[in-house]
């Protein structure tokens, strides 16, 4: 199977720096723009099927991509962004002084198995996308996927994939609407 992964266009919530996680945030107007943009540098590249996180941002996307490829479109929930619990909605400024022992210990960044609380570890996110990716290399195998999903559950697919230590995991990073290619065959 090839795969190429996509993040979402952008929403208010990247524009303002704000945990997202597992909140449904619609794309904001370069959201759109940007899926449009993804959508044209997408043609005339051969793909069977995209398969998208069902959250707002990326639903949109995947909707945009999927029609001006004429792509078949599917949903997955397991790959849905990372819940990142007392975190969501909150500034980087704002967690760290409503949660300060919390975000002196950093367990998303030092802990595989520790979650924000409410939240979800970086194992569990793991654990779903995984089992998606092996869905998709099963019912879809020496085909092309693309992926429309989000910017931390790519990470947690790009370790996984190339075989990383847990602590390179963060020192990869797609922007809204970037891309990255893997050949699974």
């Amino acid at each position: 199977m090839k795969l190429t992964i996509a993040r979402h266009g952008e929403t208010a919530y990247n524009a303002e720096g704000r945990y997202q996680g597992s909140l449904d945030i619609p794309l904001n107007a370069q959201g759109l723009q940007q899926a449009a943009e993804l959508a044209a540098f997408l043609q005339g590249r051969s793909f069977d099927i995209i398969i998208a996180s069902p959250l707002l941002r990326a639903r949109k996307t995947a909707e945009i991509v999927a029609e001006a490829l004429q792509l078949p479109l599917e949903f997955d929930a397991r790959l849905v962004e990372i819940n990142m619990g007392v975190y969501e909605g909150l500034i980087r400024s704002e967690a760290a002084e409503r949660y300060p022992e919390v975000w002196a210990r950093d367990p998303i960044n030092k802990y595989w198995d520790e979650a924000i609380p409410g939240g979800e570890s970086v194992r569990q996110v793991e654990a779903r996308a995984v089992a998606a990716l092996r869905h998709m290399g099963e019912v879809h195998a020496g085909k092309s996927v693309l992926v429309i999903g989000h910017g931390f559950t790519s990470r947690v697919i790009n370790r996984y994939l190339k075989g990383l230590p847990f602590e390179e995991m963060m020192s990869f990073r797609l922007d809204n609407c970037e891309t990255v290619e893997y050949d699974l065959t």
